[in-house]
């Protein structure tokens, strides 16, 4: 019996892009549908803040919506290499304020449906970007939220509690 030859599947690539928003160097890392299609998922970057550390999770996740979604991961201000912030820290507001920009800025015109998707503190950053354009995000997804334990909270204190063992 002769074994079937398998071909090694050739995964869509996703590609890096800079572009300014709110007048700062932004990372991007991208798949556009092929298609016309009716999404797009937008994921905010965790810590350390690079969209780059994502590329094998947006290319999964395209290939996991069989092409049918552009996907694009945004990074954080001044947490990629391109573009000089002089060493300015910035707030988790202004972080915030990033992301509602870049929508408005690249996404407000689209007919695309917008998920976020959020990992770690890019979980709470989505939240806080949800609420501002409720009108034109459908949803929020939170992946790993990061969360802040109120001591005196009984349910935090559980889940701080679980979240160790």
């Amino acid at each position: 019996m002769e074994r079937a030859r398998l071909t090694p599947f050739r995964r869509e690539q996703a590609t890096t892009r800079i572009c300014k928003v709110s007048s700062f160097a932004t990372e991007l890392l991208e798949i556009r549908s092929k298609e016309p299609s009716s999404l797009h998922v937008l994921l905010i970057a965790g810590n350390p803040g690079i969209a780059a550390f994502y590329k094998d999770f947006v290319e999964a996740l395209y290939e996991n919506l069989g092409g049918q979604a552009s996907i694009t991961a945004i990074g954080h201000i001044s947490h990629c290499q391109k573009g000089s912030t002089h060493g300015r820290l910035f707030s988790i507001y202004e972080q915030i304020d990033h992301k509602v920009d870049f929508i408005e800025q690249e996404l407000q015109h689209s007919e695309q449906s917008i998920v976020l998707v959020g990992h770690s503190i890019g979980a709470y950053i989505g939240l806080e970007v949800f609420k501002r354009l409720q009108n034109k995000i459908k949803f929020l997804v939170g992946l790993y939220p990061f969360l802040k334990l109120n001591k005196s909270s009984v349910k935090q204190s559980a889940i701080g509690y679980i979240a160790r063992y």
